[in-house]
């Protein structure tokens, strides 16, 4: 079916409706200027005019109305600012052009007239501005003759955002690789172009390997990230070597062209390892009969922490009677040396008994050392001849 009826812009418009049922269906062409019985407001001349349809407060209602006729979600505070207040740029809808609706009036009311084809036979001069409302980006395009607009929907605001997430294991041993690992989220909706991750350094930290070319320097590790897409995730790692038992703490940054910096931390446990060192001598050796020999009794810490009730007890050979000893109790042969409560990382404690040849023969004297670090104590032995 078709029918012709005046329509906005003082336009002369050819209906064709495709589907009956449905308004978003419809299909106009429009093909002649002319009509100012349906125009939405007089003839503009310059973009101050188009400022006075939105200063206008009889017109609002009629935005409002074709607005609504639309269905556009947008916020009509928003709609209004724009039209008062961004830039107006000349622009034209050229021939064979189709708007997604077009204002008109119909006995005085305003009507939202839907998918217009422009067929007349020069392109139409109009002013545009463009805004944003509730997150997305339109134009506003009022054709000059008439007054009468329609709003192009231009898709999402663009929005730059990153995001960073910095991984590294709750607890690592001191002196292991430990690999700690940087996530970078494009949350925005535009792709971030040259974006830089920066993992600071704490001190005593080496190290051994980057992934994706990270730049190393006494103080931190950066990777270049060229170029992340929307909704797009980049992960880059580094292996470090850890020396010290401590806390570690970890600063991350990443930043871009559009996004300022943004923070990210993380940390990780180094915990250390005691390991006992026993080293045992005699002096001299061979030792006669009635002559003292003096054994001594060092005990080291090589690890990188602390063990705790650390104690030697010394069983002397038949062959040997003990006289003395620098710490500890003497009972029989049996020589106690004191417990240590703690032994502190590289730290030593040093003993020496003194015994005296009774018995000729070779005689094995063994030192047994325990610690709340060993599972079970662990025993050596000194061979010394008596003749």
């Amino acid at each position: 079916m078709k029918k012709y009826f005046p329509g906005g812009c003082g336009l002369v418009l050819g209906l064709t409706l495709l589907f009956a049922v449905s308004a978003q269906a419809e299909h106009h062409r429009a093909t002649h200027l002319g009509n100012p019985a349906t125009r939405f407001a007089p003839t503009m001349y310059a973009p101050d005019d188009l400022r006075a349809r939105f200063r206008d407060e009889k017109l609002r209602p009629d935005f409002a109305e074709v607005l609504n006729q639309w269905g556009w979600g947008g916020d009509l505070a928003d709609f209004y600012a724009a039209g008062l207040t961004n830039e107006i740029v000349e622009w034209q809808i050229p021939v064979g052009a189709t708007m997604p609706f077009m204002s008109t009036r119909e006995n005085g009311k305003p009507l939202c007239l839907r998918n217009v084809t422009w067929a007349g036979t020069e392109p139409i001069q109009a002013y545009a501005f463009l805004f944003t409302s509730k997150g997305e980006r339109y134009r506003c395009v009022t054709p000059k003759p008439c007054s009468n607009f329609f709003v192009e929907d231009l898709g999402p605001e663009p929005k730059a955002a990153l995001a960073m997430d910095c991984s590294v294991p709750d607890k690592i041993i001191a002196g292991r690789k430990l690999e700690i690992c940087l996530t970078v989220h494009n949350t925005g909706n535009i792709i971030e172009s040259n974006a830089v991750a920066t993992l600071a350094l704490p001190e005593g930290i080496v190290v051994t390997a980057t992934t994706d070319g990270g730049i190393v320097t006494n103080h931190s590790v950066t990777w270049p990230l060229p170029a992340l897409a929307p909704d797009s995730t980049k992960q880059v790692c580094t292996m470090l070597k850890t020396v010290q038992p401590g806390t570690l703490n970890f600063n991350s940054t990443v930043t871009s062209e559009n996004v300022p910096l943004v923070n990210s931390s993380c940390e990780t446990v180094v915990a250390g390892i005691p390991a006992i060192l026993l080293e045992k001598a005699d002096n001299p050796d061979p030792v006669s009969i009635g002559d003292n020999t003096t054994y001594t009794v060092k005990v080291t810490n090589q690890g990188t922490a602390d063990d705790s009730n650390v104690q030697v007890i010394v069983a002397i050979a038949p062959e040997l009677a003990p006289l003395t000893s620098s710490e500890g109790t003497i009972v029989g042969n049996t020589v106690t040396l004191p417990v240590v409560p703690k032994l502190a990382p590289k730290a030593a404690v040093t003993y020496t008994i003194v015994a005296k040849g009774m018995i000729a023969g070779d005689g094995h004297t063994k030192f047994t050392l325990s610690s709340d670090m060993l599972k079970t104590p662990i025993s050596a032995e000194e061979s010394t001849t008596v003749y």
